[in-house]
């Protein structure tokens, strides 16, 4: 295989595809999502942040106070992201189970894609030391990751318990005023 393959030219981009293809999928049927058990996810990103912290703390060069400021600036644009995409996930009550059931929308399979491909992208780029173990890009994207897994959590949470007692509210009235 020469380095002139246009299919070697493409390998870098293939997680990218193989993402979008589960997520297309993702939004085609919908999953049951239980409210009381959304906090796993963000419970789990912390601790394999904090070992991360730990590690870094031994090992990695001191950061300098530009590098706390783009950290926390990707902790806030991850839990605005977060919250952008827990908004563009479909909820609904199942009419026999009353289970709550979530269903990717477009706009937060592209919202995914465009957060994937940036980071591919800025990986190509050589802008930054994405070989390195610990350094600024990889700190960045531990504090995007945790800020979008957190707000998005929440988010979801909230819009959960709002239809569980909107559907609760219309349960208790009469045929007639609904």
């Amino acid at each position: 295989m020469s380095a002139q393959d246009p299919l070697h030219a493409l390998l870098p981009y293939l997680p990218l595809i193989i993402v979008m293809i589960i997520l297309f999928r993702r939004t085609q049927r919908p999953r049951v999502i239980q409210p009381g058990r959304l906090w796993i996810g963000p419970a789990i990103t912390a601790v394999f942040i904090a070992l991360y912290i730990n590690g870094a703390m031994k090992l990695a060069p001191p950061l300098h106070p530009m590098d706390w400021w783009v950290i926390a600036g990707t902790g806030v644009l991850g839990a605005v992201l977060g919250a952008v995409r827990a908004h563009s996930v479909s909820l609904r009550r199942h009419p026999d189970t009353g289970a709550i059931e979530a269903k990717l929308t477009a706009w937060g399979l592209l919202l995914i894609v465009a957060l994937i491909g940036g980071r591919l992208l800025l990986r190509q780029s050589g802008l930054v030391n994405v070989n390195a173990p610990f350094g600024l890009y990889t700190d960045a994207a531990m504090s995007l990751a945790l800020g979008a897994v957190v707000a998005q959590a929440i988010v979801l949470t909230r819009r959960c318990q709002a239809l569980l007692a909107e559907n609760k509210i219309s349960d208790k009235l009469p045929e007639s005023a609904v």
